[in-house]
C-alpha cells in the first residue's frame, strides 16, 4: 500500500527543491504564505534554507510593502508568490524592477497559468496569464538594462501544505479562507475556492491518489464541485497506465457549522494552552514566538534587533505529538528530566528535583543552567530548550487564570442550557460578566468568543428571549465604548483590541461618534450571533452538539468533527451518513452523480486513507480528538486518518474572522 504521507512530503520537497535550484546568486522576494510553508518545511530555518541554497538576500513580498531596497551587484531576482491576482504581480514586480538593474527574473508562482478569474470580470485578461505577465516584465527590465536582453522565466510551483506532524497539516496560502455565515458566496471567496480546488487536484493527481470526495456545508459543496471539475477536465494518463493508484476519502467540512469547538478554552491538549498563552510569530498564522532569553541570556545593545524567538516548527514532530496528546503534568516532568540530562552531559551537578514540578520550578532550573554555561554551549541544546521554554511560558502565563475562568463559564453555560432550556438565564448571567469583566480580569474579545461558543452550542434547539438579547447588546456596546475610552487614556497601547481597531477604522475619533458606533457594532454582533445559531439548521444528523450517552451521564458538548469521525470509523453501525454529500472526481462516476447526488453509495471507510479538511481551520483539541478516536477504534483495523485545515486556530482567531473581518 502506498504511503500517502510519504508521497505528500516528497511532493512538498520537490516543490522547494525547484525553488532552491533557482535562487543561487539571486535576490529572493517571498510572500508571507510561501514563507509560512517554507518555515514548516525547513523546521523553522526558512531564511537559512534560502541562504544555504545561494540566495544573496531575502525580502518580504507584499502588496503594501513599499520599501524594496536596491541590492547592488545583483543581476537575478527570484519571486516566490502564492497570489492569484494579476494586479498584484503587475504592481509589485514593477516596483521591484524599477529599483534594481536585474538581467534575470524568475517567478515561482503557486497558481497555474489561466486557472481562474479574479473578482470583477470574466475576461481572459483578468486571469493570471504567464505569457502576458512575461511580456509586461521584459520592458520593465529593459528600462534599467539597455545593454542586454532580459531573461524572464515563470515557473508553476504548486505550494500548498505546511506539515505540522505526520498526520496533521495546514494550507497557509488559504489561511484566511472562512465560509460565510449566510448563503452569499462572494466573488473573492469563489475565486479562492477555485484556486484551492486546483491545488488539491494537482497534489493528489501528482501522487496517484483517487479521491472519493464528501462535503458537509455550502462552501464545502462548492469546493467538492470545483475539485470534481478539475479531475473531469483533465486528461491524465497515470491512472490508466498500470501505475498504482491509492484510494482516499476526502471529507470537506465548513468551519462555521461548528464554531462552538474552536471558541472553547478546553485545554486537554497542552498545545491549546501554548497557542493561547504565547504570541503568534510575526506574519504567521500557525506558529508562536517562544521567548528564549531565560535559556540564552538577554541580548542587549545593537544586537537586540537581531534577537530571534524560538518556534514550534523547530521542535521535533514527536514533541509536537506530545504537546497535542499529553497532559501538562507529564510534559512538566519530561521537561525537568531533559534539563537533568543536559546538566549530566556537561559534568555539572545534577539539578535537584523539586517536590512539585511546575513551570516556575523549571524556569528557575533553566536560569541556573544558563548562569553556569556560555551561550555557545547552550546552543547545542537549542531544540530541547525551545520545547522546554514553550512549556514554561504556557504554564506560567498570566493568562492561565483567565483561561480557567472562561472554561468554568463554558461549563456553567452548558449545564444551564441543558437543564433550563428555553427558560435559560445564561444570557443575563453573561451580560453581567461583560459588565464586570475588568474586575474579573477578562477582556471583551475573550467574552465575545464565549458568546460565539454559547450561540453555536445552542443552535436552533433553544431560543433566547428578546429581553435577554437586548440586555446583552447594551452590555456589549458599553464594553466596546469603555475599550475606546481606555485607548484614549492610554494611546501608547501597543496592541489594540479588535473592537478598538474597528472603531478607529469606522472613523470613531471622538466620544460621541465612538458611543454611536459602539451601539452599531453591538447590534451587528448580536445579528451575527443569531446567524451562528442557525448554521446547522439544514443538517439531519449533526444539528445537535449537546449530547449524553446515558441518562446517568452529565451532558457534554461533542463537536461536528468528532461526531463525523466516530460515525465514519464505527464498524458497529451501518447507518447512512445523510449529511455527507458525496462526489466522485472519476470520469466514470461523474455522470451518475447527477442521479445519486446526496446519496453516498461508497462509504468513506472503504478507502485506505481518510483526510478530514476543515475550511476555516482546526484546533489543537480537534487534532487530539482525531488521534483519540482513531486509537479507540484500532489503527490497524481502520483507514489511516489525517486532519488538515486552512490554519491552526485559537478562540480569538474566530472572533477576528467572524465578528470583525
Amino acid at each position: 500500500m502506498t504511503n500517502i504521507i510519504f508521497e505528500m512530503n516528497k511532493y512538498n520537497s520537490e516543490c522547494w527543491e525547484t525553488i532552491f535550484a533557482e535562487v543561487r546568486d539571486a535576490v529572493v522576494y517571498i510572500d508571507r504564505y510561501a514563507t509560512e510553508c517554507l518555515h514548516w518545511f525547513a523546521a523553522g530555518k526558512g531564511y537559512m534554507a534560502l541562504k544555504n541554497a545561494g540566495a544573496i538576500a531575502v525580502h518580504q513580498l507584499g502588496m503594501y510593502h513599499f520599501r524594496y531596497p536596491e541590492v547592488k551587484d545583483a543581476k537575478k531576482a527570484v519571486i516566490v508568490s502564492t497570489a492569484g491576482d494579476p494586479a498584484f504581480y503587475q504592481r509589485t514586480i514593477k516596483m521591484i524592477l524599477e529599483k534594481n538593474a536585474f538581467t534575470d527574473c524568475t517567478i515561482c508562482c503557486s497558481i497555474p497559468c489561466c486557472t481562474t478569474n479574479y473578482p470583477g470580470s470574466n475576461s481572459m485578461q483578468d486571469k493570471l496569464n504567464y505569457i502576458k505577465l512575461k511580456r509586461d516584465i521584459e520592458p520593465w527590465m529593459i528600462s534599467r538594462n539597455l545593454s542586454q536582453d532580459p531573461s524572464v522565466n515563470i515557473v508553476h510551483v504548486p505550494l500548498l501544505i505546511a506539515p505540522l506532524n505526520d498526520y496533521l497539516f495546514v494550507t497557509p496560502p488559504f489561511g484566511d479562507l472562512m465560509p460565510p455565515l449566510d448563503s452569499n458566496i462572494t466573488e473573492d471567496i469563489f475565486a479562492e475556492i477555485c484556486l484551492i480546488a486546483n491545488s488539491f487536484y494537482k497534489l493528489f493527481d501528482s501522487i496517484n491518489v483517487k479521491l472519493d470526495v464528501y462535503s458537509v456545508g455550502k462552501l464545502s459543496d462548492l469546493f467538492a464541485e470545483n475539485l470534481e471539475n478539475c479531475f473531469a477536465n483533465s486528461i491524465h494518463q497515470n491512472h490508466s497506465s498500470g501505475v498504482e493508484v491509492t484510494g482516499m476519502s476526502l471529507i470537506l467540512i465548513d468551519r462555521t457549522l461548528d464554531l462552538c469547538t474552536p471558541t472553547s478554552n478546553n485545554m486537554e491538549s497542552f498545545l491549546t494552552k501554548i497557542l493561547g498563552a504565547l504570541p503568534r510569530l510575526s506574519q504567521h498564522n500557525n506558529d508562536v514566538a517562544i521567548n528564549m532569553s531565560s535559556a540564552f541570556g538577554m541580548v542587549e545593545g545593537i544586537l537586540q534587533a537581531y534577537k530571534v524567538p524560538g518556534c514550534l516548527a523547530s521542535i521535533e514532530k514527536t514533541m509536537m505529538n506530545r504537546f497535542i496528546l499529553e497532559s501538562e503534568k507529564k510534559l512538566l516532568t519530561a521537561a525537568n528530566q531533559t534539563l537533568n540530562n543536559i546538566t549530566s552531559t556537561k559534568d555539572s551537578s545534577k539539578l535537584r528535583t523539586p517536590v512539585r514540578i511546575s513551570g516556575h520550578s523549571l524556569e528557575k532550573a533553566v536560569g541556573k543552567i544558563q548562569g553556569t554555561n556560555n551561550i555557545d554551549s547552550m546552543m547545542t541544546y537549542t531544540e530541547e530548550m525551545q520545547s522546554i521554554m514553550s512549556i514554561v511560558e504556557a504554564s506560567t502565563s498570566q493568562r492561565t487564570s483567565q483561561f480557567e475562568l472562561l472554561t468554568s463559564l463554558e461549563k456553567l453555560a452548558l449545564q444551564n442550557l441543558s437543564v433550563s432550556r428555553e427558560s435559560s438565564s445564561i444570557l443575563a448571567q453573561l451580560s453581567n460578566v461583560v459588565r464586570t469583566r475588568i474586575h474579573r480580569g477578562l477582556d471583551i474579545e475573550n467574552l465575545l468568543a464565549l458568546l460565539i461558543h454559547v450561540y453555536a452550542l445552542t443552535g436552533t434547539q433553544i431560543r433566547f428571549s428578546t429581553q435577554q438579547e437586548q440586555q446583552l447588546e447594551e452590555s456589549i456596546a458599553d464594553a466596546i465604548f469603555e475599550d475606546f475610552e481606555i485607548l484614549g487614556n492610554n494611546p501608547s497601547i501597543n496592541k489594540k483590541s479588535a473592537s478598538q481597531r474597528s472603531l478607529l477604522l469606522l472613523g470613531a475619533n471622538d466620544v460621541a461618534a465612538a458611543r454611536e458606533t459602539s451601539y452599531k457594532l453591538a447590534a451587528r454582533i448580536i445579528h451575527t450571533l443569531r446567524l451562528i445559531a442557525k448554521q446547522r439548521s439544514s443538517l439531519q444528523d449533526y444539528s445537535f452538539l449537546m449530547t449524553k450517552s446515558t441518562s446517568q451521564e452529565t451532558i457534554r458538548c461533542v463537536g461536528i468533527l468528532e461526531q463525523i469521525a466516530r460515525d465514519i470509523l464505527s464498524t458497529d453501525t451501518t447507518q447512512e451518513l445523510r449529511d455527507l454529500r458525496q462526489r466522485s472526481p472519476s470520469l466514470i462516476s461523474a455522470g451518475f452523480n447527477l442521479l445519486l447526488r446526496g446519496k453516498a453509495k461508497r462509504h468513506p471507510r472503504d478507502n485506505s486513507h481518510i483526510l478530514l479538511y476543515i475550511i476555516g481551520g482546526f484546533t489543537a483539541e480537534e487534532a487530539k480528538i482525531i488521534q483519540d478516536v482513531t486509537s479507540n477504534h484500532g489503527q490497524n483495523k481502520t483507514p489511516r486518518v489525517m486532519l488538515a485545515g486552512s490554519r491552526l486556530l485559537n478562540p480569538l482567531d474566530i472572533v477576528d474572522k467572524i465578528l470583525f473581518h
